[in-house]
């Protein structure tokens, strides 16, 4: 009685190991693609989640520019609703009249601009700041010079960070009335980027955010 036996021969498992290799390499590329994508999907609803935020605050102070409270006998100078001061990089402030916690009336001066910042890594990048503040005497043209900080910080409150654009632009000023001259719509753009890249690559997700918003205060007063 004869027994045969069957095994392979050595092309037959150089040709298997070369199969599997490439499945392998397919099955990681695959999944390195995937992995990539889904880090980029998560910054950029990072990156959205804290740009909307900081615009839709920025949108309420615009709307708000340049109201004066029925209750308030100072007068809302013309100059005084919205000072551009810079526009690249963005330094905006906008004045209206408002109530504190405790239902006092006040004015205040509301600051949005651009700071440098390097965390305790050393890593540095740029935030957006938002200074807000109470006119010690609203009888007078409110600034800097002459306000209260409310926020217990002379220089505001980060709003945004990882802001590499702000720019500012006054659009459609007022030809005449209350507030000749003020802008009636103020023009932002924002570029902010996530603070991590996509893993195995030096890729960052940046995103650029451009609105408008009305000062309906300046466009509505006679």
């Amino acid at each position: 009685m004869t027994h045969s036996s069957h095994g392979y021969t050595l092309v037959e498992m150089l040709v298997a190991m070369a199969v599997t290799s490439i499945v392998l390499a397919g099955t990681y590329a695959a999944y390195t693609f995937f992995a990539q994508q889904q880090q980029s999907l998560l910054a950029q609803t990072e990156v959205d989640r804290g740009a909307l935020r900081a615009i839709d605050l920025m949108q309420s102070d615009i709307r708000m520019a340049g109201f004066k409270d029925y209750f308030n006998a100072n007068a809302m100078p013309a100059s005084q609703a919205i000072v551009l001061a810079s526009s690249t990089p963005g330094d905006v402030r906008f004045v209206y009249d408002d109530y504190d916690s405790s239902g006092n009336l006040y004015r205040a001066l509301v600051r949005y601009y651009l700071t440098t910042f390097t965390s305790t890594t050393g890593l540095t990048r740029n935030r957006l700041l938002r200074e807000w503040r109470k006119c010690n005497n609203p009888s007078q043209i409110c600034d800097l010079s002459n306000s209260t900080p409310l926020t217990g910080s002379t220089s505001g409150e980060p709003v945004l960070d990882w802001v590499s654009n702000f720019s500012v632009k006054g659009m459609n000023p007022r030809v005449s009335g209350s507030f000749a001259n003020q802008f009636q719509t103020i023009q932002v753009n924002l570029v902010v980027d996530s603070p991590k890249k996509i893993e195995g690559t030096v890729r960052k997700v940046s995103k650029s955010f451009t609105f408008l918003a009305r000062a309906k205060n300046v466009s509505m007063v006679p």
